[in-house]
């Protein structure tokens, strides 16, 4: 392979070098020709110093010329080889010439043409031509005295220029010419290669080369392979034979300078290393091998000793493994690749001896491990058969393949049964979901979709039907013998019925059967659209029954729930179908009134009071007489929307109240009626605006004990900051809050605000400070009130006993058996009760004796006068003795004056509440005013 290599390495070089040396040959040709033309410039510059030249050429004769010049022209032949000889006159026409050649229209236009040319740029001109053979012609113009006395063209063949190239280089050139169709016949001493198209020109060396290029010609059928250089061989001598290009040749491509170089030595120098490397390489190959032999002996036969050792690891003998290997000896130093094998083969015993260990380990784990999976799959059996689902499988066509036992119970298959089915087949029939579940169920086989969760009615083999979720999954199975998807069915029938009852419960009134506020709000406001779409007016119907608290309150809640029914049931027989009913909360309904006029309305208004006039309860031996005041508006014209057609309909309500029991009223548009709608809305709108941004605030008045003249607790006032800056009291948007349903918020905020302040007072407090918080007549209505409470007095970590909480006697009075087991279950987070505005009913003993209050509030109005009326004072005091004789605290509010503070001290009433003792402050100065005096800690 090195020898291969190496030789065509040399040949590779010699082909470099033949490159640039026929790159030299193109120089060296090109120098030789423009040293011809140059010989032929100095002719031309001779010529008219010829005998006889300088006057024929003055003259422009040709006569003259050809005298003169004629016994020259054979020496121009001879010494020089100039093959033609030209003189053209001043005006470019030809004088006289001589030449060698047939005339040439072609080569005498040519050279006609370069004349002209050299004449009128006055400089020479060189001009190869190769027609019959190729001459270069060197045109000079011709000067005599200094005047242009014409033109003479001078045609040298290229003899000269082969001999030198021979001198030079020692090989041989030659000329080829193109042929053309005329010259289809010989000539004498004419050469044509007619495959390649070309006749030769000239030739050094002719006979010799003659015989290669016509060897040559035989074998290549174009010229063109000779542009690249070949090599030939002819009489056991090899030659190059390479083509090089003429430049300035009158027609591209038409002549060919051939070389013909005798490489033989050169290839006998390349074949004499070629030998002489491939026995060098032989012998040293030998040798290498027989020292190679003679090193690796030793290493081989211990290579062998391992070899036939190895078949011990095979059969797990790795200890007689380690011992065969130890017999051998080994060199404790200048360890070599045996010994670092045979260390390898040792610890590779040591490893397979772990690995088994392992792998018999292992197999040991894997028989426990089927044991527990056969365990599992017990246990996965009896879960599918146990668990209160619904388990299948379905093959790739969607044919049930396996169900449990659960399942069969419950859809009354047998196994051989469910088996001939399509899981598609006990789905009870849905248009709208077929064609979906169809696809979702392929999409799974297909391994598109992973899972898919639906809901569908499946048909029992009894007939039944059950509402299932249905769970499918794709399984790794895709045979048709084998479950591709796993249903898992839920069976939610009873859910669903439960769920059609809690949204039955979601829009009704469980007790009457009635819409109830939400759904009836609802309808309403659907009624209103369609009044409006369609110009069919419409009324509202809104009552409360009369002293439905009293018999509520004295009969139990069970006679007030039969009352309710009984008005429900009465209802439904008087309204037309069309009609809605709803019971709005407490004793409250309303009636939708669609399609219908003024009259009309009042007519269904009287119909109602009539058949409730009609009415009577009978509890527990006692009658009761039912009557109602009704409230109508109409719609679109009092209200176009649910808010402002209710509030005109509540309005109406307490007009009729007003005019007397079980009447009617039609709310009116005039002015005081909607001024009081108007208020309404308004004052709605800025309670909620201020529940929304928080615009409420806490104002807090001290209490002072009369005892010792000092601050013992605060009462806890409500004020509404207004977007006008305008702060209002609770009077000027409490009874929009209680009309509008916005009260219990009110409520809430007030206690998260109020408790909120109480913790972070007394948490930096030096002594305990008490507050007093007010709470609405409607918040023992409200289900949250007890919850609210507890919450707050967790998250704030407040001492329950620093709270009061004040109620009037109107909010008691409205359901007091409520009233007092609210106040019974705040007694025990451990707050106090005071009752506000006592006195001022004609019930008020009544419940200081039925209420667990800690303390009493005269109300104000016998306060404000007390030191300029005799009757407050008798009142007051009598007042003061029957709350003592309860054991009740007594604070009087609205002390204006020393004088009416020194009475009240007489009256042995306990604290004073007024402006004479302070007025309301906001909470942050009152803060700020404790940490003035000391009583809480600076931050």
């Amino acid at each position: 392979m090195f020898s291969v290599i190496n030789y065509r390495s040399l040949i590779d070089n010699v082909d470099y070098q033949s490159s640039l040396q026929y790159q030299r040959y193109v120089t060296e040709v090109e120098n030789l020709i423009e040293q011809t033309s140059n010989n032929s410039r100095q002719l031309i510059r001779m010529i008219p110093f010829l005998k006889g030249m300088d006057t024929a050429l003055a003259m422009q004769s040709g006569t003259q010329i050809t005298q003169a010049f004629e016994q020259h022209w054979s020496l121009f032949q001879l010494h020089n080889g100039i093959e033609t000889i030209r003189f053209y006159g001043q005006s470019d026409q030809l004088l006289v010439g001589w030449d060698n050649f047939d005339e040439d229209i072609h080569r005498d236009t040519l050279i006609l043409e370069q004349v002209l040319d050299v004449n009128s740029q006055e400089l020479p001109a060189s001009l190869l031509i190769c027609i019959e053979m190729c001459l270069q012609y060197t045109i000079e113009p011709l000067l005599i005295d200094g005047v242009r006395a014409g033109t003479i063209v001078i045609g040298a063949s290229l003899a000269d220029v082969f001999l030198g190239f021979k001198r030079t280089f020692g090989s041989d050139i030659g000329l080829l010419l193109k042929t053309k169709a005329e010259d289809s016949e010989l000539q004498q001493n004419e050469v044509i290669f007619s495959n390649w198209g070309v006749r030769l020109a000239a030739l050094t060396n002719r006979k010799k080369n003659l015989e290669i290029l016509s060897q040559i010609a035989e074998s290549r059928s174009t010229i063109q392979d000779l542009r690249t250089g070949i090599h030939t061989e002819w009489n056991n001598r090899h030659h190059r034979i390479k083509l090089l290009p003429l430049r300035g040749v009158n027609v591209l491509d038409y002549a060919y300078l051939v070389v013909l170089t005798d490489i033989t030595p050169m290839i006998h120098s390349i074949r004499d290393s070629t030998w002489r490397i491939v026995i060098i390489g032989l012998m040293g190959l030998f040798i290498s091998e027989l020292i190679l032999f003679a090193i690796l002996s030793l290493p081989l036969t211990r290579l062998k000793h391992i070899v036939f050792t190895l078949p011990l690891l095979a059969g797990g003998s790795f200890g007689i493994f380690r011992a065969t290997l130890a017999s051998v000896s080994r060199k404790r130093w200048l360890k070599d690749e045996v010994d670092l094998l045979y260390e390898a083969a040792v610890a590779l015993s040591h490893k397979l001896e772990k690995l088994e260990n392992k792998v018999a380990y292992r197999t040991k784990l894997l028989v426990q491990q089927r044991d527990e999976l056969s365990k599992e799959k017990d246990f996965i059996t009896h879960l599918l058969d146990t668990a209160q689902v619904i388990v299948l499988t379905q093959n790739v066509s969607g044919k049930i393949l396996m169900l449990n036992a659960y399942g069969e119970m419950l859809m009354r298959y047998s196994k051989e049964e469910i088996q001939t089915k399509f899981f598609l087949e006990v789905l009870a029939p849905d248009n709208d979901q077929q064609y979906n579940l169809v696809n979702y169920l392929e999409e799974i086989r297909r391994g598109h979709r992973d899972q898919l969760r639906h809901e569908a009615m499946t048909l029992c083999n009894d007939g039944s039907k059950r509402h299932i979720v249905w769970l499918h999954s794709r399984l790794s199975w895709q045979s048709e013998t084998d479950p591709s998807v796993l249903s898992v069915g839920l069976d939610i029938t009873e859910y669903k019925r439960v769920e059609g009852h809690l949204a039955w419960l979601a829009d009704h009134d469980p007790l009457t059967n009635l819409f109830n506020r939400r759904r009836f709000s609802e309808e309403l406001e659907q009624m209103l659209g369609w009044a409006e779409r369609y110009q069919h007016p419409g009324a509202l119907l809104f009552f409360d029954l009369d002293r439905f608290k009293y018999i509520n309150d004295t009969s139990g809640h069970q006679a007030g729930d039969a009352l309710l029914k009984m008005v429900a049931e009465m209802l439904s027989r008087t309204i037309r179908t069309a009609d809605v009913t709803g019971r709005l909360g407490g004793d409250e309904f309303a009636v939708i009134l669609p399609e219908i006029s003024a009259g009309g309305a009042i007519e269904v208004a009287k119909k109602i009071l009539l058949r409730l006039s009609e009415t009577q309860l009978n509890i527990n031996g006692r009658t009761y007489k039912i009557a109602a005041s009704v409230g109508i508006a109409l719609f679109p014209e009092h209200g176009k929307n649910v808010h402002d057609l209710l509030a005109a309909a509540d309005l109406a309500m307490y007009q009729a109240k007003e005019i007397g029991r079980g009447t009617w009223h039609l709310f009116s548009n005039d002015d005081k009626t909607r001024e009081r709608l108007y208020t309404l809305v308004h004052w709605k709108e800025k309670i909620e605006y201020a529940n929304l941004y928080d615009k409420y605030l806490l104002y807090f008045q001290p209490i002072m004990s009369l005892h010792d003249r000092a601050i013992t607790h605060y009462e806890v006032l409500l004020r509404m900051h207004d977007s006008d800056g305008t702060i209002h009291s609770p009077a000027a948007f409490i009874a929009a809050a209680e009309h509008t349903g916005l009260i219990h918020a009110i409520d809430h905020m007030v206690l998260r605000k109020a408790i909120t302040q109480v913790a972070k007072i007394n948490s930096r407090s030096t002594k305990p400070i008490r507050f007093s918080i007010n709470l609405s007549a409607h918040a023992f209505n409200d289900p949250e009130l007890l919850p609210v409470i507890r919450h707050e007095l967790s998250s704030s970590g407040v001492d329950p006993t620093l709270l009061f909480f004040e109620i009037t006697e109107t909010a008691a009075l409205d359901n007091l058996p409520g009233t007092r087991n609210l106040l019974r279950e705040i007694k025990k987070l451990g707050c106090g009760f005071v009752l506000d505005d006592f006195g001022v009913g004609f019930s008020s003993f009544y419940y200081l004796r039925e209420l667990p209050v800690d303390a009493v509030k005269i109300d104000g109005s016998f306060i404000r006068n007390l030191a300029k009326n005799a009757d407050d004072q008798i009142l007051v005091k009598a007042l003061c003795s029957v709350a003592k004789g309860f054991g009740k605290k007594i604070t009087a509010e609205f002390v204006e004056s020393e004088e009416i503070l020194l009475l009240l001290g007489k009256m042995d009433v306990d604290y004073a509440q007024g402006y004479h003792i302070g007025k309301p402050a906001a909470a942050e100065d009152i803060f700020r005013l404790f940490e003035e005096e000391g009583e809480v800690t600076k931050v």
